[in-house]
């Protein structure tokens, strides 16, 4: 399972959809080089990245992993704002548990919500992927 913070790496690694390098991946988290490479070995380790010269991406298990956490974020973000939550609060949220749930309470909520297509942000739900 990954942390909250391993899991903003890999969505930012998965948004920028080309091979990156520590210090670019520091660049856009905000964070130093080596908190980044770090991070980078992290992921590698998990089989979510792999090493092609002095880059690295996405392996095709980081791909699945990344569209699941976005999966995750927007559907409990969807049942938040249907609450009545704030959407900047039901992102917070939902941002501190996408990884932490499982899936298939996430397809339940999701069944609940009637599967929307479009999170509030207006941002497409991916659909669930088989593993």
């Amino acid at each position: 399972m990954l942390s909250e913070a391993a899991g903003r790496y890999l969505l930012k690694i998965y948004e920028m959809n080309s091979p990156i390098t520590p210090k670019t991946l520091a660049e856009k988290m905000g964070v130093s080089r080596p908190t980044a490479f770090e991070t980078i070995k992290k992921l590698e380790k998990c089989g979510f990245l792999e090493k092609e010269g002095k880059k690295y991406q996405l392996t095709d298990k980081g791909e699945h992993e990344a569209k699941r956490l976005i999966r995750n974020h927007r559907i409990i973000e969807t049942l938040l704002y249907n609450t009545g939550i704030d959407l900047s609060e039901a992102c917070a949220c939902a941002t501190k548990i996408q990884g932490l749930i499982e899936d298939s309470i996430v397809e339940k909520i999701g069944d609940y919500l009637g599967n929307p297509k479009f999170c509030p942000h207006g941002k497409p739900i991916p659909k669930e992927e088989s593993t």
